[in-house]
């Protein structure tokens, strides 16, 4: 490095665009909300390549104004009235300098999708979505929240009189800055939890047993 210049001292930063660090690593500006609309859609799609019936009826949304209220996600709830919401958002990877691991718990890009507990999520379906983990062998890390979320999750539990949610959430860095960076593996194992948990009800869960 010291021979294009760059030594200790040296302010740098990546450039202002999408990139792919590795081989391994997805950074740009925006990647919270663009890696979850990604990761929906790519459950949609691959419900469609492998023609997965579902026995109800299942909605794909993405939400607006999460950082202001949560007022998109209040929209939703209110409008479709679920029975079940599995939600996924970013989360913080605390490896990085300045961050406190006790504060803030133990995230790693690479690590795979975070499993949040909490108030607003519901044991039952959280079990379910660790059951699909299991049985898929996709890896996973834990997180406890002690009241809020701080995502959708929250709309969704304490909306519409109350519904059963789990929060599936993406390790990423330098949160809400242009350079924002995710590991490709965790995103590929966000898309197959979710898909997985939808199997998983269909492969004998009663939505009524999750209430």
């Amino acid at each position: 490095m010291e021979k294009l210049g760059v030594h200790v001292g040296c302010v740098i930063t990546y450039e202002d665009e999408f990139m792919v660090l590795n081989g391994r690593h997805l950074t740009g500006r925006a990647l919270d909300n663009r890696m979850g609309g990604f990761m929906i859609a790519e459950v949609a799609r691959l419900i469609k390549q492998e023609k997965t019936k579902l026995p109800f009826g299942l909605y794909i949304t993405n939400s607006v104004q999460e950082e202001v209220g949560l007022r998109g996600a209040e929209m939703i709830v209110e409008r479709i009235r679920p029975d079940i919401a599995i939600v996924t958002d970013v989360t913080h990877d605390t490896q990085t300098p300045m961050m406190n691991k006790i504060a803030n718990g133990d995230v790693a890009c690479g690590s795979g999708p975070v499993l949040s507990y909490g108030p607003a999520v519901h044991n039952n379906l959280l079990k379910l979505v660790i059951d699909a983990a299991n049985k898929a062998k996709i890896p996973f890390q834990r997180a406890a929240v002690s009241r809020a979320t701080g995502t959708d999750t929250d709309a969704f539990a304490y909306g519409a009189a109350g519904v059963p949610s789990a929060l599936i959430s993406l390790p990423l860095r330098y949160m809400h800055t242009t350079v924002e960076t995710v590991h490709r593996d965790d995103v590929e194992s966000v898309i197959r939890l979710i898909h997985a948990s939808l199997r998983e009800i269909r492969d004998g869960h009663d939505l009524r047993y999750i209430k």
